[in-house]
């Protein structure tokens, strides 16, 4: 916590300055994003919830925004009878389109693949048991100069049911 009020002047830098991110007359724009989530579907029966980090770049094409994202999503477990998981890691690759509809809101889809590792204690030993899928993620969001925030709906159907996580994001693009 000692950290708190350096993160917040670094935020209130970058929201000061005048910012081009993803405006229409921009052809490239490059961000990061908090992410965060709450599990359904199968794999709530293990994580309750999911944060991270992503990145996304963006090129203008049309009337919204190609994107490719990318990051890293760390699930929180709940507590299973003879099992004590440990985290589960989510890499996704993602591209989609950022429709923007009106000034400030958007709609976005993404469709990819998502590399998911469980870590878990049996028996005294810490395992890990690897799947990946196809991963899909419609959204709205609003994004007002750099300060992009979202939400969205992202399945990935893997072996044995679809990995479901019903996420925000408030992302910085530069």
């Amino acid at each position: 916590m000692k950290n708190a009020p350096i993160f917040l002047l670094f935020i209130c830098i970058i929201l000061s300055g005048t910012a081009d991110a993803q405006k229409l007359s921009k052809k490239f724009s490059f961000g990061f994003g908090f992410d965060g989530g709450v599990t359904s579907g199968t794999i709530s029966n293990v994580y309750s919830g999911a944060g991270g980090i992503t990145l996304r770049a963006a090129y203008h094409l049309g009337p919204g925004f190609v994107t490719l994202t990318s990051g890293g999503l760390v699930y929180i477990p709940k507590s299973i009878a003879g099992v004590t998981p440990k985290a589960g890691v989510q890499i996704p690759v993602k591209a989609g389109y950022k429709y923007i509809f009106l000034k400030h809101l958007y709609a976005m889809g993404e469709v990819g693949f998502s590399s998911f590792t469980t870590y878990a204690a049996v028996a005294g030993t810490v395992t890990s048991f690897s799947s990946s899928g196809f991963t899909y993620a419609p959204g709205v969001g609003v994004q007002f100069g750099a300060l992009d925030v979202g939400i969205r709906y992202e399945s990935t159907a893997m072996t044995g049911g679809a990995y479901n996580l019903i996420g925000a994001r408030i992302g910085f693009n530069f």
